[in-house]
């Protein structure tokens, strides 16, 4: 046997143990049509709330059925990890109270609810921030631009309803009967999001360029009833009012990993260097009143094109998440990984370096192995960019239990 065949089978043997399969069966997905979708990434930014730029996202969502339907939906965003992750457990006293502040500000969550109705065979849209009329008044939009208008008039996202403000954050919307008061079989949802940079924003985690959109799908669940998503289901209500049971049984289950494939930072192409930003959205939800949000521990595994596996960066993410990988860890790094292309896997699990205290021997009880939902944004020199849905893995050992995946919420 030569060398070479040698290599090829060695590696081709490791990614047969470490990798994760793709994901089947009922999972979440971006190309199909169901009763819940979830937009991991929303960003709505303008001068009034903390950013230089303004930004918005046009969401999009249609009904394809012959009757109309109510949509139960939340904007939703958590308290970023700061330094979690970044501290280690055995730090000095003041590096130990900066993570443990950390791990308590985010399971801090911040909602806002409402709910419309979405006509029969018929597409529907709105802002996010509603910020198309005010970057009108502050920047001279393209042509075309500012004849977008809304069709549904709803809350605007930056404002939530316990006081605080958010540039990002996601939305989740589900089908639910006319009193708002159970979910309901409705596969006939679909939904795009797309992300407009009227004017250029020097303080996102991703500067870039006015003139910029990018656009992807929402996840989306199926909804069974009597372990079928048949159409002839459809308006019937389901099993766990204010429950949405996200087990393969009453909706599809989340994926229990997720894949994705970016351009390693620091590659430079004449006119700016590369980027990949992750957006997540955490399965396990509390959308009631006082509710704090569930952790969840994320592991990223990165391969290059030789096979060779890079793991070791860990954070912790409450009910969303975001980072620029490219400048978090150096795993996703040119300088680390010696490949102008690579692959990345995100696994969750329960790990007790996300404890509030940072030193108990085991997770605290808010800590669980959620399923995730993602899309990942790749950049260009702040100049191009583009966004694409992650793809569901299920792994090999399943260490994610897709019972526990659930949104809570109080029907009206």
């Amino acid at each position: 046997m030569n060398r070479i065949t040698l290599i090829t089978r060695l590696v081709i043997a490791n990614l047969l143990i470490t990798v994760p399969v793709l994901a089947s069966g009922n999972i979440a997905g971006a190309a199909q049509k169901g009763s819940l979708l979830i937009f991991p990434r929303i960003e709505a930014r303008a001068p009034s709330n903390s950013a230089s730029g303004i930004t918005d996202t046009l969401i999009s969502i249609s009904n394809d059925y012959d009757k109309p339907v109510n949509l139960q939906c939340y904007w939703n965003t958590t308290e970023q990890h700061g330094d979690v992750g970044k501290v280690g457990l055995g730090g000095n006293a003041a590096a130990n109270k900066i993570a443990k502040a950390a791990r308590i500000a985010l399971r801090n969550n911040h909602y806002m609810a409402f709910s419309f109705v979405l006509p029969k065979n018929t597409p529907t849209a709105f802002w996010a921030g509603d910020l198309s009329k005010a970057a009108n008044k502050i920047y001279q939009l393209p042509s075309g631009i500012k004849k977008l208008a809304t069709v549904q008039n709803v809350p605007q996202f930056n404002d939530f309803q316990d006081g605080t403000q958010a540039n990002t954050g996601e939305l989740r919307c589900w089908a639910a009967n006319y009193n708002g008061t159970k979910e309901i079989h409705h596969n006939h949802l679909r939904g795009q999001a797309t992300i407009f940079t009227f004017k250029a924003d020097t303080t996102a985690s991703v500067p870039i360029a006015a003139g910029q959109a990018h656009e992807y799908n929402a996840w989306v669940f199926q909804a069974y009833l009597q372990g079928s998503a048949d159409i002839k289901h459809t308006s019937r209500p389901l099993g766990t009012p204010g429950q949405l049971d996200l087990d393969g049984k009453e909706y599809d289950q989340c994926p229990t990993a997720l894949t994705g494939q970016f351009i390693p930072s620091g590659q430079n192409f004449g006119f700016g260097k590369s980027r990949t930003h992750i957006s997540l959205a955490n399965c396990n939800h509390d959308l009631r009143e006082d509710s704090h949000a569930h952790i969840t521990s994320l592991s990223y595994t990165v391969y290059n094109t030789a096979g060779v596996k890079f793991s070791g960066a860990h954070e912790c993410m409450g009910a969303w998440y975001e980072a620029d990988v490219s400048a978090t860890f150096p795993n996703f790094t040119y300088r680390t990984l010696k490949s102008d292309s690579a692959r990345f896997v995100i696994r969750p699990s329960s790990s007790k370096s996300c404890n509030q205290g940072s030193q108990a021997a085991a997770p605290e009880k808010d800590i669980t192995s959620s399923g995730i939902v993602g899309v990942q944004v790749n950049d260009i020199g702040g100049q191009y960019q583009s966004s694409s849905n992650l793809i569901g893995l299920t792994n090999t050992v399943n260490t994610v239990n897709p019972l526990m995946d659930k949104i809570l919420w109080d029907p009206s």
